[in-house]
């Protein structure tokens, strides 16, 4: 693969986590903090971004490793510059593990589905409603790879007897925003295709 294939899919990775993020602290995380303030701080119920992650994962393999943990790094510089005040933005060793976990689990998941003999189809020409079941399951499964590794890294912050509401906001955040993500996407192809017909 070339450097400009490469530079290309980290900048629509890097554009879909803005426009997640977006939504995110516009929309979830003022909502979310009426219901469950203590969760805001670490994860946020609805994060469409999981989705973003298993999509580059199915798509690029372990090439998304670095594409999402870069991504993430540009979102935080990207945030740094407009808004100080964003949760998910500072660059502390927690963080950076945060990153590096956040840019695998995916990858991982669908490495144990392949092991375990499911077969994933891949690219765009093999996608089927089998596809989207299977990437909702990696999802799922990626987001609890994820919500065990969020509350390792980042256990000395959490309020104490807050940790199994942490998990559990993670796994919820992660499986309803891969949800959304997916519902989003459909309509996009289903959209591409009414117009090129």
């Amino acid at each position: 693969m070339r450097l400009k294939e490469h530079l290309y899919n980290i900048a629509w990775i890097f554009i879909a986590h803005v426009i997640g993020m977006l939504l995110v602290t516009h929309a979830v995380l003022p909502l979310q903090s009426l219901a469950a303030p203590n969760i805001g701080t670490f994860a946020a119920l609805i994060f469409p971004i999981h989705g973003i992650r298993v999509i580059a994962a199915w798509m690029f393999g372990w090439w998304s490793v670095p594409y999402l943990f870069i991504a993430n790094v540009l979102l935080a510089l990207f945030y740094a510059v407009i808004a100080m005040e964003t949760p998910y933005t500072e660059f502390t060793a927690e963080r950076l593990m945060s990153w590096s976990l956040v840019s695998i689990v995916a990858v991982v998941a669908i490495d144990l589905f392949k092991a375990s003999g499911m077969k994933i189809g891949k690219g765009l020409a093999s996608i089927s409603e089998d596809t989207w079941k299977q990437l909702l399951f990696v999802g799922f499964v990626s987001s609890v790879l994820n919500s065990v590794g969020q509350s390792l890294i980042f256990a000395g912050k959490i309020i104490s007897g807050e940790e199994l509401n942490v998990m559990i906001g993670y796994l919820i955040g992660d499986t309803l925003g891969t949800f959304l993500c997916f519902v989003g996407l459909l309509f996009l192809f289903r959209g591409y295709r009414w117009l090129t017909q």
